[in-house]
């Protein structure tokens, strides 16, 4: 009776033990990293390399990611550089803060195109001619859009005529019925995630139009070793030479000619 006994706890021992080794890793990715493709790549590149499989938890925007992350088991979060995710580190939630990849901005603007910018001129040259004709430039209450400008502002000298809008909703509305111009992400412009029927774009590959994306993993006092080892792998991959070619070849079908994503390691 014994050894019957010991056999079967030995077999619940086993048991347990597989399935811990199979729980996956639980991830929360900003929304442009999923709707767009990459990280299924990149989860699917990380299992068949380690054996060890990912869970996409929540995808969203900065805020909804924050508020789940503060309130249920994650291990991996990434996202644009930002307050946000700096103070998730800061608040001791998440550690090991690292750069992996950059996306970027683009021009876009209302198709009877005012300031006459041509699909030839580069961004200094577009930022010129909005300037000089006093074209309105109009700005939603996006961070990372507000920081890009600022960024413009310094680097080409850019002082537009500005209009700082109050909400995002209709945004593109706004720039075409004032006749003007802004900035946007690529990824939702190309997906048309907002779209206005008199918009126009203008791409460009300009160093000041790229913003990054930072991950990081769950504190180490705050999950089992094994989670912990399992999610550092995970982070220390998005940095490798295999990730970083995946980044710099990915594109939206229709759009093969306009990268979404910069590798930071060459």
């Amino acid at each position: 009776m014994k050894t019957a006994l010991l056999k079967l706890l030995l077999i619940l021992i086993c048991t347990a033990s597989i399935y811990a080794k199979e729980e996956p890793i639980r991830v929360a990715v900003i929304g442009g990293v999923v709707i767009s493709g990459m990280w299924e790549k990149v989860a699917n590149a990380f299992e068949e390399r380690y054996g060890i499989e990912t869970e996409l938890v929540i995808s969203g925007n900065k805020k909804q990611l924050n508020s789940f992350v503060r309130k249920k088991q994650v291990d991996f979060i990434t996202m644009h550089s930002s307050d946000t995710i700096s103070n998730l580190v800061a608040d001791g939630l998440f550690e090991q803060l690292t750069p992996w990849m950059r996306n970027s901005q683009m021009l876009v603007g209302v198709k009877n195109n005012p300031a006459d910018i041509t699909l030839r001129d580069s961004l200094r040259v577009a930022l010129e001619k909005i300037s000089r004709t006093k074209t309105p430039f109009l700005i939603p209450p996006s961070g990372g859009t507000i920081e890009v400008l600022h960024g413009l502002k310094e680097q080409y000298n850019f002082n537009p005529d500005i209009t700082f809008l109050k909400t995002k909703r209709g945004f593109l509305k706004e720039v075409a019925d004032k006749g003007g111009y802004t900035l946007f992400g690529v990824i939702p412009f190309l997906m048309k995630k907002h779209h206005h029927p008199m918009i126009t774009g203008y791409y460009s590959e300009d160093e000041n139009l790229k913003r990054p994306y930072l991950a990081c993993i769950v504190e180490k006092t705050k999950t089992t070793k094994q989670k912990f080892e399992k999610a550092k792998k995970l982070l220390e991959f998005l940095t490798s030479k295999e990730v970083q070619t995946l980044i710099l070849t990915h594109r939206l079908d229709g759009f093969k000619e306009y990268p979404l994503f910069f590798a930071i390691k060459k």
